[in-house]
């Protein structure tokens, strides 16, 4: 592939800068637009179900797109791919900023999911193109310090557009950000066309499409309707189908656009599976502690969101810290011990109840922040720096579809799992049966010390002794869930531990000298 090289560090993270900017946009809208959720559902009369797609859309379409990152890269070079991707999310941004109705902010989403699903692979292939193996800890460290300030952000930066404004303030935030973002872009990155054509496997992408959007939709419907419905069952099929004929179709695909053969490749398997792991420690028990806290605790949401935001600053800055040792140590150590953080956090949070104070809360979000840190980064940079140079497109985009949709899976089997816990726990501590025949006696004595009639107190002490059973019983349900995803990440331990300490493959060593810019 023709490439224009970077000959100084400067401009090496000169570039690093800019390429974090197109990532932390696209982080940043995600998370702002979910704090507009309410406000969209008004606007349009929507009521969750609804107004749940344009979510999902975002997520089918980010997903869909990613595969094409390195075909496509390959043919109009990484910098022209990432520019391009920045303005299918703007226009995506200008569209759903204008929406007229819930279908035209679901479309102008899917828009923005086609453009944030290419954004971030290419990122990490620009940068895994311009620094060397052993300088790639640290920029990836760096690059997700910058990542890490969307989150920390987000919330208060959409509170304040949708109070003095409205909430398409936040697509016009966006709008803005990634024009600028491609100004800087073009003024930095040094444009290179792809030389080595190679044909498209249509099958290959066909198949895989079909199987990544009929999974994440049965998955997302599955939610709402019973899991033996035969709309998901349908759904399942066609997931199981197409995901066995997309494994026919790369067995002997020429040029697959999934190549099979780096599953070979023990540190990228390995890489593959952690990034599996973390998905459920960040996004599938994380999703659990916001929902504890408002309809458990009665917490609001400005309350909910500070606390919240201690895991990002830890990540803001411990990356750049944990890139840094990555480099000199390798991965496996860092790995093993940020999972034993993630591990401790869950564990930790599997005794939390209704009158968990604030430092109970905050101080397993440490262990939660400082864990994340020491995966993220030393999984990253193992998994692309165990595959040769011009594999590590695919591995890129492989190693963020692999995040995504653990994140997805993860938080629909925990709400599954959620739910269904919480029947059996009113079942083993509710007691309605009993507690409809026998009240407690001190709370209808209170009341009727209130002034209610012996009726009126019987009554109000039922209702009481129900609520606070069924609370009850949704924290028992809640800590049995934190309790199964620790013991989840336990399984972790091997594959971290697996790791190699330090070695990336002889052609990388080789070409560790010629640094470029796609």
């Amino acid at each position: 592939m023709a490439e224009a090289e970077v000959h100084h560090d400067v401009n090496r993270w000169i570039l690093l800068t800019v390429v974090m900017l197109g990532t932390f946009m696209a982080v940043l809208d995600t998370i702002a637009f979910h704090v507009a959720l309410p406000y969209v559902m008004g606007a349009f009369g929507a009521d969750i179900e609804q107004v749940k797609w344009t979510t999902i859309g975002f997520m089918i379409a980010a997903a869909v797109s990613m595969p094409l990152t390195h075909w496509l890269g390959q043919r109009l070079g990484y910098s022209t791919l990432y520019v391009s991707a920045l303005l299918v999310f703007a226009a995506g941004a200008a569209f759903s900023a204008a929406s007229w109705s819930l279908d035209a902010l679901i479309f102008g989403r899917i828009v923005q999911g086609v453009g944030a699903g290419v954004v971030q692979p290419a990122s990490i292939a620009i940068l895994t193109r311009t620094f060397p193996p052993g300088m790639r800890g640290r920029a990836f460290g760096v690059w997700s310090a910058g990542v890490m300030l969307a989150p920390i952000l987000a919330p208060v930066t959409a509170g304040v557009l949708i109070e003095e404004f409205s909430w398409r303030a936040i697509f016009s935030m966006s709008l803005l950000v990634s024009g600028a973002a491609v100004i800087v872009s073009v003024a930095v990155l040094r444009v290179a066309r792809g030389d080595r054509p190679s044909p498209f496997d249509w099958k290959g992408y066909l198949t895989l499409s079909t199987f990544l959007m009929s999974g994440l939709v049965t998955l997302s419907v599955g939610q709402q309707e019973q899991w033996s419905s035969q709309t998901v069952q349908l759904g399942a099929a066609i997931a199981l189908v197409s995901f066995v004929l997309f494994l026919l179709a790369e067995w002997g695909a020429e040029d697959p656009i999934v190549p099979l053969r780096l599953f070979r490749i023990p540190d990228f398997s390995l890489a593959m599976l952690l990034t599996l792991y973390k998905s459920l420690a960040r996004v599938g028990a994380g999703f659990l502690l916001p929902i504890f806290l408002q309809r458990v605790q009665g917490r609001g949401s400005m309350q909910i969101g500070l606390l919240l935001t201690l895991g990002p600053v830890i990540n803001t800055v411990l990356n750049p810290v944990v890139g840094y040792l990555t480099d000199r140590i390798g991965s496996r150590w860092l790995t093993v011990l940020g999972t034993l953080c993630l591990i401790y956090y869950l564990f930790d949070y599997s005794s939390i109840d209704g009158l968990s104070d604030v430092a109970f809360i905050l101080y397993p979000q440490i262990f939660r922040g400082v864990g994340i840190s020491l995966i993220d980064t030393p999984v990253m940079t193992a998994g692309v720096n165990s595959v040769f140079r011009e594999d590590t497109g695919n591995a890129s985009w492989m190693l963020n579809l692999s995040q995504r949709v653990g994140g997805a899976v993860a938080v629909t089997v925990i709400s599954s799992l959620l739910h269904r816990q919480k029947m059996i726990e009113q079942e083993l501590v509710g007691g309605s049966a009993s507690t409809n025949r026998f009240p407690s006696l001190a709370l209808a004595q209170r009341a009727m010390h209130s002034g209610f009639s012996p009726y009126a107190a019987k009554a109000a002490s039922q209702a009481i002794l129900v609520g606070e059973l069924g609370k009850a019983a949704t924290t028992l349900a809640y800590q049995h869930m934190y309790l199964l995803c620790g013991i989840g990440m336990l399984s972790s331990l091997l594959p971290a531990y697996l790791l190699t300490v330090f070695k990336m493959p002889a052609r990388a060593r080789a070409s560790e000298g010629q640094v470029t810019v796609a």
